[in-house]
């Protein structure tokens, strides 16, 4: 490649480090000058953790059953019409792994010369329709050493994506800190391969978060092997992985191979959007997919530890559900008063809907279901949320979503009053104190819940109580409520106008990315308090 009077030369490919990368002045000149510039032979991997769902999942047979290319893959529409119980026995934990089978797009020869290809890092374990743009992306900025190379030999007067950020400021609410010329400096000594990390989301993240740290250790052994310097990884998350890098890197004894960790719209307390969508699925194109209402969330969502750890935690605070003229809960405790609630129809799980193979719900069968129901809320689900609290890595960056016109979420469910009503049926004219559920097939387990009540004088009623839209800011589906921490690992926070699913597409905005690539930099610096660092030289 060639500037104004200049010719250069790039680097033979070969395997493993690319140690020198030649430059050649116009051979014309009689006061021709060669340059020879030293290419990283340091490396720090950058470990993307995807969110729920973000994950590609197969069976114990080797299909793909969660597989999202595209919003019109094949794969993923095929879930239209799939009933309650099919999708129970499809998306089972017991039976499903991470597939490495997605959608990637392919790496040129300069990148897989000096790193393993893009599917051997992991690409094709995450959902393409989500991230197939942001890894590219990705891994360009964090790897662009040839370019900055000749533009400063061209003296052409452009700049790199993180030059671009020095002394851009991106208006973070704490830690806002432009980065520096020295801090770009020393980025450049080091490459960033950039890896993705499936894990199968419906099994318990602290599981999920055992399996990362083994292949995080493995991933700095292989390096090492191919003749790279490394010691240590940094991690940036998507929701739900956010958990699973704090399970692995406080819980499970991974952060001394963490640098760092950059989370993007993590719910840290939890979000009520997960009590939302186990009772009323989810509406329009996306329900017909991940469930259009409660009896399809239930059946899966009661078996699967994962999903039900995104629920609200003690630190979420109470008073997010709330019912007219019943009840505000949680008072204290979520788990007794909501979770675990059986009898009651506002309740998080609907007995009848956990296993749909109990069609003439046997009260045998209902006791067994509800036992395996109480057991993982009481051993897999509160103790990994609320473990997780106040555990965080000592180098934290984040970003959340905050714009509620946009992406309006969840902050309180809202059961609203909305009349009385009368049925025909005797036999269904059952009442409680706390009302009891019924389904008229017009209104079956979506957004609308029909509740016999005892009245204060002895009398008895029905009543229709709809599921209000929300109404608060956020991403869409986490809260800032859920969203925002303090804690003494966390550097810089900012919200952002994005979406949940979207957080790290450049459709909408580049605000994630630009504060993503910089945390990661900002990230690398620490590694001068590692064996890898380059001393006073």
């Amino acid at each position: 490649m060639s500037g104004n009077n200049e010719i250069i030369i790039g680097p033979v490919y070969g395997e493993g480090p690319l140690p020198y990368y030649p430059v050649v002045t116009d051979r014309k000149d009689k006061n021709a000058v060669a340059k020879i510039y030293k290419l990283p032979e340091r490396v720090i991997p950058v470990i993307f953790l995807p969110g729920v769902m973000g994950s590609n999942l197969k069976n114990s047979d080797g299909k793909a059953v969660w597989l999202a290319n595209s919003l019109t893959s094949p794969d993923l529409l095929a879930w239209i019409g799939k009933n309650a119980g099919q999708r129970k026995r499809i998306l089972d934990p017991e039976s499903t792994s991470v597939f490495d089978g997605g959608n990637i797009e392919p790496e040129g020869a300069k990148e897989r010369a000096m790193f393993k290809s893009r599917r051997e890092r992991g690409w094709g374990e995450v959902v393409a329709m989500s991230y197939g743009t942001f890894l590219p992306w990705l891994q360009e900025a964090l790897n662009d050493h040839d370019t900055m190379i000749i533009n400063k030999m061209s003296n052409n007067g452009k700049k790199t994506l993180r030059e671009q950020l020095i002394d851009m400021n991106l208006n973070a609410e704490k830690g806002e800190s432009c980065l520096t010329d020295s801090e770009v400096a020393l980025s450049y000594k080091y490459f960033f391969p950039v890896h993705a990390m499936g894990y199968n989301w419906l099994q318990s993240n602290l599981v999920s978060a055992n399996i990362i740290k083994s292949r995080i250790e493995k991933t700095i052994q292989n390096y090492q092997a191919m003749g790279y310097k490394c010691e240590k990884v940094i991690l940036v998350t998507h929701s739900m992985g956010g958990l699973v890098a704090r399970c692995c890197s406080e819980l499970q004894g991974g952060r001394k191979d963490i640098l760092g960790i950059v989370h993007g719209v993590m719910p840290d307390s939890g979000s009520p959007m997960a009590y939302k969508r186990m009772k009323a699925g989810e509406a329009g194109a996306t329900g017909w997919v991940i469930g259009s209402n409660g009896a399809e969330m239930t059946a899966v969502l009661a078996q699967s530890p994962g999903p039900l750890q995104l629920l609200p935690g003690f630190a979420y605070g109470p008073g997010w559900l709330r019912i007219d003229g019943l009840a505000s809960l949680p008072k204290s405790d979520p788990y007794t008063e909501i979770y675990l609630e059986r009898r009651a129809w506002w309740g998080l799980c609907e007995e009848r809907f956990i296993n749909p193979e109990n069609k003439e719900t046997y009260n045998n069968q209902l006791d067994k279901n509800w036992g395996g129901y109480e057991f993982l809320i009481l051993n897999k689900v509160q103790p990994v949320i609320e473990s997780l609290q106040t555990h965080y890595h000592c180098n934290t960056w984040m970003f959340y979503g905050n714009n509620g016109n946009k992406f309006p979420s969840y902050d309180v469910i809202k059961w609203k009053d909305v009349g009385q009503i009368k049925y025909k049926k005797s036999n269904d004219q059952k009442t409680t104190n706390d009302g009891v559920i019924f389904y008229p097939s017009d209104v079956h387990n979506k957004t609308i819940r029909i509740a016999g009540i005892n009245t204060e004088d002895g009398g008895r009623q029905y009543k229709k109580f709809e599921l209000s839209p929300p109404d608060a800011n956020g991403d869409g589906t986490v809260p800032v409520r859920g969203a925002i921490f303090n804690a003494p690992g966390l550097k810089s926070q900012t919200g952002l106008s994005v979406d949940h699913e979207g957080a790290y597409k450049d459709d909408e905005t580049m605000a994630s990315r630009w504060f993503t690539l910089r945390a990661v930099l900002k990230i690398s610096q620490e590694i001068k308090m590692t064996g890898l660092a380059y001393g006073d030289k």
